[in-house]
């Protein structure tokens, strides 16, 4: 099944909330260029100190490849720099020490194990490095968290509501 395209307004709030890049620039950029060129050169802006304007003109000319060569980036700086600016988004959002998240993503654990594995520690005992290191990718969460954290499967659902991801489009 084909998702639909996210409007004009979710997009804008993707890569602004994403990158902490101004709406006014965002909507500026989106005005003659595609979501994903946009949003790329977001990433690429906060793993470097390059505009995202900037970013957007070298694109112009050049594959995604040499752009991110332009920039500096070899394949082990750049995936080191993702998962900073991963960790980071996870504090921003989350509230998370962007240390720990780290090396759950080092360890290649997804963000939204990570953010699901913090949200139940703030209402159990366990850590959340114990919480991603126990639950196996067989095991929904809501049944994995009743069974080992005794959190009803209502209250894991209301508490990831209150703390949704701001990046995402609003619910209607």
């Amino acid at each position: 099944m084909m998702r639909s395209a996210p409007s004009p307004e979710d997009q804008i709030r993707s890569i602004h909330y994403k990158y902490d890049i101004s709406e006014e620039r965002v909507k500026a950029a989106l005005e003659d260029r595609r979501f994903g060129e946009v949003d790329q050169a977001s990433l690429l802006s906060c793993l470097c100190s390059t505009s995202m304007e900037e970013i957007l003109a070298m694109r112009k000319d050049d594959p995604w490849g040499i752009v991110r060569k332009k920039l500096g980036f070899t394949a082990e700086s750049y995936e080191e720099a993702y998962l900073r600016h991963r960790a980071e988004r996870l504090h921003r959002f989350y509230g998370m020490e962007t240390e720990r998240a780290l090396a759950l993503l080092e360890e290649g654990y997804p963000s939204h194990w990570i953010r699901l594995a913090y949200l139940l520690e703030q209402h159990s005992r366990m850590k959340m490095e114990t919480i991603v290191h126990q639950r196996k990718k067989s095991e929904k969460w809501k049944p994995w968290a009743e069974r080992v954290l005794s959190v009803s499967p209502e209250d894991l659902t209301k508490w990831i509501a209150e703390t949704r991801n701001p990046a995402l489009p609003v619910k209607k």
